[in-house]
Order: structure tokens, then C-alpha cells, then sequence
């Protein structure tokens, strides 16, 4: 495969923790520069503007600002020449996506979006198990998260925006659905209660999507909780097995008496990124298991289909027709839930 030359628009914690770490993973891969208008040391050249950035004629763009960004660099890359590899959300309206799309198509160029969350291993084990002989046909998926909200988890863009957790989060669990139901959701109803009545963000999303065959998925992100912190829970419900994953690492001890004999057992499970486990009843079978830096590992592996789907002139995965139709449902599930 050729050697991409990368430059990143943006330089705060996404290039930090993720997109840097991720791109390093990949041989074919060269940084050639970081666009961040406070000029902080990165370790690559670095520029103060994006026109600078540009003139360093990058294969790809790595756009990884806030949201409200999204649109005038994406179009700036697009028209330089360059592929597009943006942070979630696209972009602030359907009418922005829709720019960029168009000017994608007049450019001949691919924009990917990174929604990273499929190409985990738990949930990637989850995929490959459906129609399988032991799980059968997937019949309801449950997500659940409980996610304790603080002043650094509010910083900066994210804290400001009254429609902060179903579109910055709702992204990956849509996804998620789309990807384990190989379908796009035909119906959906959504609730966002505001039980304080301050009109801040949305820190509670019940939302319902509707599949073809009578078969649903029951979506509850929960960040009123001051109670157990988990990032992302999953149960996919088939016609033969369950599977259950979950995400952000886990320690635990279980305890109790096999069915056969009724002797005790002991057994210690330590998943430092995630897990996944195909259960039938009390018995279940480890999938996978995620690695502590599953953010930047799942990233790469979205990467790297991006680069290949270039280099063969096909359409990537998450791509922006895949992206619009992601974020038409988050703003379909705000208006479902009313006004704010």
C-alpha cells in the first residue's frame, strides 16, 4: 500500500489520546504536520494556520476539532485535494453534512468519520457471533450507560451544547445498532427528560429504534446518575444465545455453586479495556477481550480500512453518506423528544 502523508487539524485531547497514538500503529503512515491555532508543541511540525497546514499537500486531513469546525476545514481540505478522516459528530445540522458531502463528490475525494466503536474487539466478536449456529438470528439489543457527569467531563465544547449527550455519544450506539442489525433503524421514539428544568444538556436519553421483523433496540444513556460508573453496556439478545459486552474495563470476582455436583467454584475475570461473552444461562463463553488503549486501537483498524478503501478506489466504512445518515437520526431522535 502507498505511504499516506497525514496532517491534523487540531491538537487537543482527540490528537492527543487517540488519533496520534492510533496513526503510529500504522507503518504506512507519515505525520507530516499539526494545525492548532494556539501553536502548541507536538512534536511534528507545527502550524499556526490552516492554509499553512495545507501547503504541506497532505493525502489526508485528520480533522479533529470541535464539532462547529467541522464544516469551512473539511471543505478548506477538500478542496486542497486532500481526504477527509473527521472527528464525530460530522458536523452541527444536516445542512452541513450535506456541504460537505457535495463538495466531496466535486472533489473526488473520501471523507470517513470516526466512529470507532464497531471496530472494537468486543464488538467486532459480537458481529461476527450473529447468525451463528450458537447465537441464531439477533432478536432486541439493550445499551446501557451510566456515566457520572463532572467538571472535566463538561469542559470546553461538550459542557455548552444543550444537545451534548445523544449527539456526542447517541453517535457510537447508533452505529453500534445499524452495525449488529445490518440495517438502518425504520422507526424510532425517543424521551430526553430535563428533570432539573435548567434547559442544560441532555443527561438522559431513553430512545427506542424499530428494525425490520418486529425487532427493537432500547437505548438508555444515563448521566444523571450518581451511583456505578459504566461507560457502555451491551446485551444482544438471539433466538439460541446472549451476548453481553461492556466497555471501559472491569475487575470481578464470581463466587458460587456449579449445577452439576454443586461443588463451589472461584473465578477472577480482569478485562482492562472490555469484554464480550456469549452466555447460555449461567454458562458463557469468552468472545473477546479489548486492550487498555481500545480507543486508539479501534481507531487505527478504521484507519487502516480508510487507507485500503482509498488505495482501491471504493467507498470507506463510516463514510459520509454512512455519517448523514447517522446524524439525520440523532436530530430525528431531538425532535422526536421535543423542545429543550
Amino acid at each position: 500500500m502507498q505511504k499516506f502523508r497525514v496532517a491534523i487539524a487540531g491538537f487537543g485531547q482527540a490528537a492527543k489520546t487517540i488519533h496520534i497514538p492510533a496513526l503510529k500503529k500504522l507503518a504506512d503512515v507519515e505525520i507530516v504536520g499539526v494545525y492548532d491555532p494556539r501553536e502548541e508543541p507536538s512534536g511534528f511540525p507545527s502550524f499556526g494556520t490552516l492554509e499553512q497546514l495545507l501547503e504541506t499537500r497532505p493525502d489526508v486531513v485528520v480533522i479533529a476539532t470541535p464539532p462547529e469546525s467541522h464544516r469551512l476545514i473539511a471543505l478548506a481540505a477538500l478542496q486542497a485535494g486532500a481526504h477527509v478522516f473527521c472527528e464525530k459528530p460530522l458536523a452541527n445540522s444536516i445542512e452541513e453534512a450535506d456541504a460537505i458531502a457535495a463538495a466531496a463528490k466535486a472533489a473526488g475525494r473520501q471523507v470517513c468519520v470516526n466512529s470507532e466503536f464497531p471496530f472494537m474487539p468486543m464488538h467486532l466478536a459480537a458481529a461476527r457471533e450473529i447468525g451463528s449456529e450458537r447465537f441464531g438470528r439477533l432478536l432486541f439489543v439493550e445499551a446501557h450507560q451510566t456515566f457520572v457527569v463532572t467538571e472535566a467531563t463538561e469542559a470546553g465544547w461538550r459542557g455548552r451544547d444543550p444537545q451534548r449527550t445523544f449527539k456526542e455519544f447517541g453517535t457510537h450506539v447508533i452505529d453500534l445498532c445499524k452495525a449488529f442489525f445490518g440495517e438502518r433503524p425504520i422507526g424510532m421514539s425517543a424521551r430526553m427528560p430535563r428533570p432539573f428544568g435548567n434547559g442544560g444538556p441532555d443527561y438522559l436519553n431513553l430512545v427506542r429504534l424499530e428494525f425490520s421483523d418486529d425487532r427493537v433496540a432500547q437505548i438508555t444513556l444515563d448521566r444523571v446518575t450518581k451511583g456505578k460508573h459504566r461507560y457502555l453496556d451491551l446485551r444482544l439478545v438471539g433466538e439460541k444465545g446472549t451476548i453481553e459486552t461492556n466497555l471501559g474495563g472491569s475487575a470481578e470476582v464470581r463466587l458460587g455453586l456449579r449445577p452439576r455436583g454443586r461443588t463451589p467454584f472461584a473465578e477472577l475475570g480482569v478485562h482492562l479495556g472490555g469484554v464480550a461473552r456469549l452466555y447460555h444461562g449461567e454458562r458463557f463463553t469468552t468472545l473477546a477481550r479489548a486492550p487498555l488503549d481500545l480507543y486508539p486501537d479501534a481507531t487505527a483498524r478504521l484507519y487502516r480500512a480508510f487507507f485500503e478503501a482509498i488505495a482501491e478506489g471504493r467507498e470507506p466504512p463510516n463514510s459520509i453518506a454512512e455519517a448523514r445518515d447517522t446524524l439525520d437520526l440523532i436530530y430525528r431522535a431531538y425532535a422526536e423528544a421535543g423542545p429543550s
